[in-house]
């Protein structure tokens, strides 16, 4: 591993300044630190509001994210308020957490790591808490302790595993003082310390401890077969394509039993090698490379196992019974230790391994399903450089449990922010360039729903999903090149819906086109033009997404943009009016045949939309004021006047009525249809 330290960086650096800087180096090498593991500190005199010289502790908070620490994210204690604890025999987790805040001397600083009396027990200035891969493959070795010594010597103490919190930080502390000349320490099951005199010592220990470890483990891989060797083949891609289409709905299904959650697929060499092993299975059973990983990815995944081993012969309720089956242990080992006053997690396992095919996990949203991703990838190199040596070996139930049910860890995920309405659902939106399709885009994506836009101009389509995507607070977009009028550009879409996110469960149908025309003057293509995108398109998209949302079995939410020409036709509009009247009756169609699916079928009767609009371009305004004998000019004036509330209709009022539909707030809601016109009395629906 690269010592990435650069003495011109830190030149007129304060010790937070440095301290930020090396928690970022520890925190963007992937090999070294998890998301949001790991924890550092500086200590340093500071001056309050009365020039009063005191050592502050500076250590990371609780829940934060070292590749993007910032100053005020590191925790200020007292150091010599806490120091008095190392005197104490015992203190419990709610006494730690009250003694620590009693030590902070900033209101509103983040709540202090668990780890924090450890920093200020061991006597140096700045102290690196990490979970690099080569070391864990030390510690969660059967013979991790005589593997240390080897590699080590005196250099690093030996500390058996012990929960975080209080007791590791006085076993570390007393240590450390029979142990001086130490660099750091080994934590068993959990990872490695280093300390030092200034940022750049203690740093510059990790590296140098994590590469010994790596060079060893590179030595043995060129001698010996990781995980015993392979025992299966992986699909290739155009089957495993396949098989994820006809699974990822019924995996989503099982693991939304609590709260519906999104799916990531990932197949590198690495999780191919190790779902493809003699070992992989029995390996990922031993529980997590570190308590830091089970926060995430649970105790342990679930490794699917097809009958005779060949992937090809999984059926969906043979998977389906594996993953109950899975829910079944984590409730007999919630049972077996559970305490007065706790509450089941959700028993569905985050990570599923597949024989032949890779790994599929599970999340809030992308990101965190990633996040579970990158975590057990992490637990697969740690497995692998194990099996090299010896036998890998993790927590005892009662140990792994203890930190699993923890509350201090749990509080981490309480840090998030509360979730929006659409929170966990993925929408699709057609015709997603247009002023109305942009529009529902941003407002289902801020309320928390994973949205993918379609347009056939693939130009318009990236500087869309680019624009949204620079909001990185939010879910990600997906971005589709689509042609509503295409069988196979539909279906290839939805397709790639289901294998980004896992499944779909709103569908706004919005993409249309408009042609002004008398029937007596109206062209045959112009006719087939509007029946082809107004009303067939809107079929096939209807249609490919109610496949996947029947098999889903989650219920599911189509919304179609009709007009107000459905129930008003206009003069000239013939074309344009039939066309999405087919639409509506469609609807109709979709609500009455999908039911008693949970699937909800709606309409939104939008007037007028122009600002932005791509349907209402020159031409069409044109033909349009020449069907009223008016100016094209007053069009929209014209418009406006003719409705009861004499205003105009924006874009975002149609997105308000679609977020309307699209939310539990309509849950009780199928087959209506939901005006956006400002009043057309002609047009009220009856």
């Amino acid at each position: 591993m690269r010592n990435k330290w650069s003495d011109g960086v830190t030149k007129g650096m304060d010790r937070l300044g440095e301290l930020v800087y090396r928690s970022r180096l520890i925190g963007s090498e992937p090999k070294l630190c998890v998301w949001g593991g790991g924890n550092t500190s500086t200590k340093q005199l500071e001056h309050d509001l009365r020039s009063r010289g005191r050592i502050i502790l500076r250590v990371k908070g609780s829940g934060s994210d070292l590749k993007a620490a910032r100053p005020q994210d590191f925790s200020p204690l007292d150091l010599e308020s806490v120091i008095p604890a190392f005197k104490r025999k015992a203190m419990t987790d709610e006494e730690m957490v009250e003694y620590l805040a009693s030590c902070l001397t900033q209101t509103g600083a983040p709540r202090p790591s668990i780890e924090a009396l450890l920093h200020a027990f061991v006597p140096y200035a700045d102290i690196d808490h990490t979970h690099a891969d080569a070391i864990l493959s030390v510690t969660n070795n059967a013979d991790g302790r005589r593997l240390a010594r080897r590699l080590f010597g005196g250099e690093l103490i030996w500390v058996p595993y012990v929960k975080p919190g209080f007791l590791l930080a006085k076993l570390v502390g007393t240590q450390v003082r029979r142990f001086p000349n130490a660099k750091g320490a080994i934590l068993e099951n959990h990872g490695l310390i280093t300390w030092g005199e200034c940022s750049k010592e203690s740093y510059s220990r990790t590296i140098e401890m994590v590469t010994r470890a790596e060079e060893f483990f590179k030595s043995r891989a060129r001698r010996h077969k990781a995980l015993g060797g392979p025992a299966t083949r992986s699909l290739a891609p155009a089957a495993r394509e396949e098989f994820l289409l006809k699974m990822l709905p019924d995996i989503r299904r099982s693991l939304s039993r609590r709260r519906p959650v999104v799916l990531t697929f990932h197949a590198n060499a690495a999780i191919l090698e190790f779902v493809n092993s003699r070992r992989g299975a029995e390996s990922s059973q031993a529980g997590p490379a570190t308590p830091d990983h089970m926060l995430r990815t649970k105790r342990v995944p679930l490794f699917i196992r097809p009958p005779g081993g060949d992937p090809r012969r999984l059926t969906a309720p043979l998977l389906t019974r594996q993953i109950e089956a899975a829910a079944q242990r984590h409730l007999r080992y919630y049972q077996k230790f559970r305490k007065a006053g706790m509450e089941m997690l959700d028993p569905y396992p985050r990570v599923i391994l597949i024989p032949g095919v890779g790994m599929i996990t599970s999340g809030k949203d992308r990101r965190e399903a990633g996040i579970v991703a990158e975590i057990y990838e992490h637990s697969i190199a740690v497995q692998r450089s194990v099996s090299l040596v010896s036998r890998y070996r993790s927590l005892p139930l009662a140990k792994a449990f203890e930190v699993e049910y923890w509350p201090l860890e749990l509080y981490k995920l309480s840090l998030s922010p509360p979730e929006k309405a659409l929170a966990r659902h993925v929408a699709f939106v057609t015709g997603a360039a247009g002023a109305i399709g942009r529009a529902i885009s941003e407002r289902l994506r801020a309320e928390g729903a994973h949205v993918v836009v379609s347009d056939m101009d693939s130009k318009k389509v990236g500087a869309f999903v680019t624009e949204l995507n620079r909001d990185g607070g939010r879910p990600e977009v997906l971005g589709i090149v689509m042609d509503v009028t295409s069988e196979k550009s539909v279906r290839e879409a939805l397709r790639k819906i289901v294998l980004h996110f896992g499944g779909i469960d709103i569908v706004v149908s919005n993409a249309g086109v408009a042609h002004i025309s008398p029937i007596d003057e109206l062209e045959l293509k112009d006719w087939e033009k509007s029946m082809a995108v107004n009303a067939t398109g809107h079929f096939l998209v209807a249609r490919e997404a109610l496949r996947f949302m029947r098999k889903q079995e989650m219920g599911g939410n189509i919304i179609f943009i009709t007009t107000k020409n459905v129930l008003s036709p206009g003069k000239d509009f013939g074309a344009y009016s039939i066309s999405k009247s087919a639409e509506a009756q469609l609807c109709r169609m979709v609500a009455i045949e999908n039911g008693e699916f949970g699937i909800r079928a709606n309409m939104v009767n939008p007037d007028g939309v122009f600002e932005g609009s791509g349907l209402w371009n020159e031409r069409v305004r044109r033909d349009r004021a020449r069907s009223y004998g008016i100016r094209a000019g007053r069009l929209e004036e014209f418009y406006k006047n003719r409705n009861l509330l004499k205003i105009r209709v924006t874009a975002q009022d149609v997105a308000n009525a679609v977020l309307f539909l699209a939310s539990d707030q309509s849950a009780k809601t199928s087959g209506c249809i939901l005006t956006v016109d400002g009043g057309l009395k002609e047009a009220f629906p009856r």
